[in-house]
């Protein structure tokens, strides 16, 4: 694996070391999870957002209106069992 060297801002640097001493690890250990992670959760979000744009491209969309009709249906049916 190759390595890489950047410098990160102040704020950013005492956050890691905040982090990395509340885990227990060091802040170079501690870096490589918050890559990890950051990382994934953003690969996971562009591809919910690319999934989402073809679904709409391809006609596979609701509007606004149609969403609260069925979340307002939903509240109903909730507060049906509720009272009874």
């Amino acid at each position: 694996m190759s390595a890489a060297s950047m410098a990160l801002p102040l704020r950013l640097s005492r956050r890691i070391e905040k982090l990395a001493r509340e885990a227990g690890r060091t802040p170079d250990e501690m870096l490589k999870f918050v890559i990890r992670d950051g990382l994934e959760y953003c690969e996971y979000a562009v591809k919910a957002i690319n999934e989402g744009l073809a679904d709409l491209d391809a006609g596979r969309g609701v509007t606004a209106d149609e969403m609260r009709a069925h979340f307002e249906k939903r509240r109903t049916a909730r507060r049906a069992r509720k009272a009874a």
